[in-house]
């Protein structure tokens, strides 16, 4: 039983570490869970299309999805992400790559949840394909002796096809649905 006569400092503390504290719920399990297996199957289906050089992984176009999704649908990219590079013809070294996809997914959510803006998934979006471009691209071009420039170039042209040329069509269909925000409500 927590004693009546704390003070005031204590009831700031105790309300800041309150603000910190992330609450899962089964349905948000759920969601990453259906993201994450989702995002892997795409990959590892397109496999010849989805790893390499020249690649345009289908499965990124879901990253325009995760602001309609929230912290879930960042924590499902992450996961999936990190399963479907588990089977990359380039080993565990692009497991490391989960690193920018979890860091450019929360922006994509992040801008979106403080603008509203509908737009700000094509900018994000944009950002997330240039990023990963230059991280994917610099991967490949160390492991398979390729030269930089053009591998980031057309690794990100292939991310950018994605999540933006299919992402955001996908995100508007989504968002007029409503599909997501009445299940997040449920």
């Amino acid at each position: 039983m927590e004693s009546p006569t704390r003070s005031a400092t204590e009831n700031k503390t105790r309300s800041r570490e309150a603000k910190w504290h992330l609450k899962i719920r089964t349905k948000d399990l759920a969601l990453i869970a259906l993201y994450a297996a989702l995002y892997a199957a795409l990959v590892v289906v397109l496999g010849g299309i989805s790893y390499g050089p020249v690649q345009v992984r289908i499965a990124d176009s879901m990253v325009a999805a995760v602001p309609l999704l929230g912290l879930p649908g960042v924590l499902g990219h992450t996961l999936g992400v990190f399963i479907a590079n588990m089977f990359s013809p380039a080993g565990p070294i692009d497991l490391l790559n989960t690193i920018p996809s979890f860091a450019m997914s929360f922006v994509v959510f992040y801008v979106y949840k403080r603008t509203k803006n509908d737009y700000t998934v094509i900018v994000t979006c944009m950002v997330y394909a240039v990023v990963l471009g230059i991280t994917v691209g610099w991967m490949l071009s160390y492991l398979y002796a390729l030269p930089l420039v053009p591998t980031i170039a057309y690794v990100a042209l292939g991310n950018a096809i994605a999540s933006v040329a299919i992402g955001w069509p996908l995100f508007k269909l989504l968002k007029k649905t409503g599909l997501f925000e009445r299940w997040l409500q449920i």
